[in-house]
């Protein structure tokens, strides 16, 4: 719990940042999951000074970062040979850049990693999971923003948006109960149960009020 108020005390400095302006410096991010939602950039008080469509070969969309919840999973950008990720290329600031690393818990909290690549003279990043886990599934929400994001841009071939649009999609339902960290095989039953009970607990306030709850946020204009 301790690391998740430290991941909100430093957010807020992040925003604090923000709040004196973009700076000089631009990125190039790719977008695939639910980030290309309009609705979703808005709420992040993130606005692209460009938005292109991209596609980068040689790595393919996965939903396997596992969520709070039993079956379902998030997107992550995956090495995979001759397959190609849709997505879209926002230009943004460097300090939006390091707000969104805090929306993608990466700083502190280490469930992503941001990956730089090179493709055609551009250098972008997107995000990585670093808890890749298989048979995880969308929920149905998140799988919309998506598919809401990908016909609101154009250059996404109707093949691939009918492909997303298809995905089977899974519903939250309970915590998963190692949601912080893994459990050792060999823990005595009782210790299991109750950190795992801790845990469930943590992941709850986590994602209902330390994650939600910002007072610096509110105060970034979407529009300058």
């Amino acid at each position: 719990m301790l690391r998740y108020i430290i991941w909100r005390l430093l957010f807020e400095a992040c925003n604090i940042k923000r709040l004196f302006g973009h700076g000089s410096t631009r990125v190039h991010y790719l977008a695939f999951g639910a980030n290309l939602s309009d609705a979703i950039m808005a709420e992040r008080r993130i606005r692209p000074f460009a938005a292109q469509y991209f596609s980068l070969r040689d790595y393919a969309l996965r939903f396997d970062h596992p969520s709070a919840w039993v079956g379902c999973g998030y997107a992550s950008a995956e090495p995979a040979p001759g397959e190609t990720l849709h997505g879209i290329l926002y230009t943004i600031s460097g300090r939006d850049a390091e707000r969104m690393d805090f929306y993608e818990a990466v700083p502190v909290i280490n469930r992503y990693r941001r990956t730089w690549v090179e493709q055609d003279g551009e250098r972008v990043f997107f995000y990585q999971t670093n808890r890749s886990t298989p048979d995880l599934k969308p929920t149905s929400q998140y799988l919309g923003y998506i598919v809401e994001g990908l016909r609101s841009h154009p250059g996404v071939s109707e093949e691939y948006f009918a492909a997303i649009a298809a995905t089977e999609t899974a519903e939250p339902g309970k915590y998963v109960a190692s949601y912080l960290w893994p459990q050792p095989p060999g823990r005595a039953p009782w210790l299991r149960a109750v950190i795992n009970v801790y845990q469930r607990g943590a992941a709850f306030l986590f994602l209902n009020l330390i994650y939600r709850l910002s007072l610096t946020a509110p105060l970034i204009r979407y529009r300058d």
